[in-house]
């Protein structure tokens, strides 16, 4: 069991690591490559694109393959990847790299967390979730202090070193035991009309899309406002990379909190959280205000995710199915919402200003939250859910 965790706490470092590093990168590529705001969003989409083609089907195949044989594959990608982003000589090759990345991605936090919660007994799936998100937090301090790293020396070198990163996570992930063997599945179709058929799973839904919505509209209107008034790609990777600091803490503390208060009150707790973010950021705010909405959003993430999955992995469980599959289902749903979210967060600031798509965040999480009490108050047969 703990070199499935070692495995699994790898392949979220890795993905995690070259997924933020790109961010403090994000000023110098839009100058560099002359983006505007909504080309600068469609970079950072290009991850999403991938996920959501990759996600349920890499579910579904570690239900039938085995996980670790999809996470390896997976890792391959990000190999792939990291490799291309080192030499890339155009905006297309760029986007094309991102994509892999989602590939992979795709293949990480479906198969991969899938691999953890099947091994792990229900009782103790928090604080494992918990200490992942953790790792994954470590992996978000890493990824923006490599990317202010590229743009104080070369962009080879940075994302050389994070290929080599994603070759050690291959190792350890075949070297892990497979693990227990998963429950076999229904049919792709069958097991996600059973899965939106149970109200814990719509639940689930709500709060992963309370969490894309807002971190992707933060993460791309404060960065790009933060570069326009001439902060540097060092210090807002300093501001990922601090968030990210408190995040690492934040999981173990995130797992206990759900074994003592719930997953459902827990991913509350953290919408509450994220919607008073977007209401702060919608004000006039200096730039170390900015810089520290960046910062506040790092523990919400692992918060977030320490109180989802386990509510995934019991959903599963009451039906008989695999983790994979469910967790590919939530994962394509927030995804999708992380891809196109910064467009449409680009487009409502262009027309109305960086604050009215602030509000249109706040909102929509604050009515996502409030569907999710409802349906957690009228749903019968939810004892496993508190």
């Amino acid at each position: 069991m703990k070199r499935i965790r070692l495995a699994v706490g790898a392949t979220m470092l890795v993905d995690g690591l070259l997924y933020l590093a790109l961010f403090p990168l994000l000023p110098i590529f839009a100058e560099q490559y002359d983006l505007s705001k909504v080309e600068a969003a469609l970079l950072l989409s290009g991850y999403q694109v991938a996920f959501v083609a990759t996600a349920i089907p890499a579910g579904w195949l570690a239900g039938r393959l085995g996980a670790r044989t999809v996470v390896v594959g997976g890792l391959i990608c990000f190999v792939a990847a990291s490799a291309l982003f080192a030499v890339a000589p155009t905006f297309g090759v760029l986007i094309a790299a991102r994509m892999l990345q989602g590939v992979a991605g795709g293949c990480g936090w479906s198969a991969a967390m899938s691999w953890l919660t099947e091994n792990t007994a229900a009782g103790q799936r928090s604080r494992a979730i918990g200490l992942i998100s953790g790792i994954s937090s470590a992996g978000a301090v890493a990824g923006p202090a490599l990317g202010a790293f590229a743009a104080a020396t070369t962009v080879l070198l940075a994302f050389s070193l994070i290929a080599l990163i994603g070759a050690v996570a291959m190792v350890l992930a075949l070297l892990a035991p497979a693990g227990r063997r998963a429950p076999p599945n229904p049919p792709l179709v069958a097991t996600v009309r059973q899965l939106l058929h149970h109200p814990a799973m719509i639940m689930a839904l709500c709060f992963a899309f309370c969490v894309s919505v807002t971190i992707s509209t933060v993460d791309l209107l404060a960065v790009l406002e933060l570069g326009n008034r001439g902060v540097g790609a060092t210090m807002i990777g300093l501001a990922f990379s601090f968030g990210a600091v408190l995040g690492v803490g934040f999981g173990a503390l995130a797992g206990r909190l759900a074994d003592h208060y719930g997953s459902f009150r827990l991913c509350l707790a953290g919408s509450v959280g994220l919607v008073a973010i977007c209401l702060v950021l919608a004000a006039p705010l200096p730039n170390w205000a900015l810089i520290g909405a960046l910062i506040a959003m790092g523990p919400l993430f692992p918060l977030m995710m320490t109180g989802i999955y386990p509510l995934i992995a019991a959903t599963s469980d009451e039906l008989g199915l695999s983790h994979g599959t469910a967790n590919g289902f939530v994962n394509i749903c927030w995804s999708t919402t992380f891809g196109v979210m910064p467009l449409i967060a680009a487009r409502i600031a262009e027309w109305d200003g960086d604050d009215a798509a602030y509000l249109a965040a706040a909102a929509t999480t604050a009515v996502l939250a409030a569907i999710a009490v409802l349906i957690r108050s009228r749903a019968r047969n939810l004892s496993f859910i508190h």
